[in-house]
């Protein structure tokens, strides 16, 4: 069973895409979510989850950070209002990159490039 972190640091986004996920890609275990930076690294570091749906613009370390930290240890989806840091985003490795407002059809494409990994 396939595993991931979600980190948003709005509670309601985060909750939105979490169920988001679960409709696109119901085998996929949610095993932890963080609300900034700092403890997704730590939670990333204590699950080493297959996949992380990072936010960019979060409190005391960006996604781009926790990217960087990552080093290649499992699939990121950066999940962002802000196009600007697409180019940064697929420099780290990132897997895909979602705009804000997540749709189901978009997730959906996530989930169909990713579950082949």
């Amino acid at each position: 069973m396939p595993t991931a972190v979600i980190a948003e640091d709005e509670p309601l986004l985060r909750a939105q895409l979490k169920a988001r996920l679960a409709e696109a890609w119901p085998e996929l275990a949610i095993v932890a979510e963080a609300g900034n930076g700092e403890e997704a690294q730590h939670l990333l570091d204590a699950h080493r989850p297959d996949v992380v749906f990072l936010d960019i613009r979060m409190p005391v370390k960006s996604g781009i950070d926790v990217a960087r930290a990552l080093s290649g240890r499992c699939h990121v989806v950066f999940v962002t209002a802000y196009d600007e840091y697409a180019v940064t985003a697929f420099e780290e490795g990132a897997a895909d990159y979602v705009l804000k407002p997540v749709t189901a059809e978009r997730l959906a494409k996530v989930v169909a490039r990713l579950k082949p990994r």
